[in-house]
């Protein structure tokens, strides 16, 4: 009987060995859980999937960029969301040592190449915010509107009770006169502002023979003339570049004289 048990006791200690190997494989294969944690220069870390490639599992990160993912050295890691650049990480035996396991991610930024703007038919108007034929201000005549523009007229509608005194206050002051004289600048520069959208320097320079020193001088020129900003309003650029042909004779010649 003892002859059979001592038989035996090497098959079974084979088997266990087999077994316990068999363990150890597929506990391998199983992987460990990986505790880590996303970071990148953004204000939501959340909701950043991490994939395991190799075991095909699939997590999604907490508000504060944690995440918890089954895996084993060997797999590889997909980290991917909107807003940032994907990255692939092989993951190693000593990325289990040191947890949680930190992972750096690139915002994912988008360079446009050229951006056209064309002209829209978007306006107020045709959103409906103000009505058909309802004129619009600038800030400076917003400012006017809100002194008021005083005139003698007025007197009856004060003696009436019907108006406010600011307006003749601010006229008294010379604050209406600073908000007209302000109107006039503020048009001036909408006019050298889309002068200078219309044309390069190049085309002064060149085209024109203004001097690149005298080119600020030669817009401000232009922009006071009546017959420049009728063309500007009616969008005629064949017009504005007539236009502008005979000033630049009659500038270039100013300067000359000048000097």
């Amino acid at each position: 009987m003892r002859l059979n048990i001592l038989n035996c006791c090497p098959v079974k200690i084979k088997l266990l060995f087999v077994f316990g190997l068999i363990a150890m494989v597929c506990s391998a294969q199983k992987g460990k859980l990986l505790k880590g944690q996303v970071l990148a220069d953004v204000k939501d870390v959340q909701g950043i999937n991490v994939v395991n490639l190799a075991l095909r599992k699939e997590v999604a990160t907490d508000h504060k960029g944690l995440f918890s993912i089954t895996a084993k050295p060997g797999d590889t890691l997909l980290f991917s969301a909107v807003q940032l650049k994907s990255r692939k990480i092989v993951i190693e035996k000593e990325d289990f040592d040191y947890l949680p396991y930190l992972v750096k991610m690139e915002v994912n930024v988008t360079q446009l190449k050229e951006v056209v703007i064309q002209q829209s038919n978007i306006s107020a108007e045709s959103l409906g915010l103000v009505q058909k034929g309802t004129k619009t201000y600038t800030p400076a005549e917003r400012k006017l509107r809100t002194a008021g523009d005083f005139k003698p007229i007025h007197l009856l509608a004060i003696l009436g009770g019907s108006m406010p005194f600011d307006p003749i206050i601010n006229k008294i002051n010379g604050k209406t006169d600073r908000l007209k004289k302000e109107i006039v600048v503020e048009k001036h520069q909408m006019v050298q502002v889309k002068l200078g959208n219309m044309f390069d320097e190049d085309f002064l320079t060149k085209e024109l023979n203004v001097k690149q020193e005298y080119l600020d001088g030669f817009i401000v020129y232009v922009s006071e003339n009546p017959k420049v900003k009728q063309a500007l309003k009616e969008k005629n650029k064949t017009l504005v570049t007539f236009l502008l042909g005979e000033l630049a004779v009659e500038y270039n010649k100013m300067v000359a004289d000048a000097k």
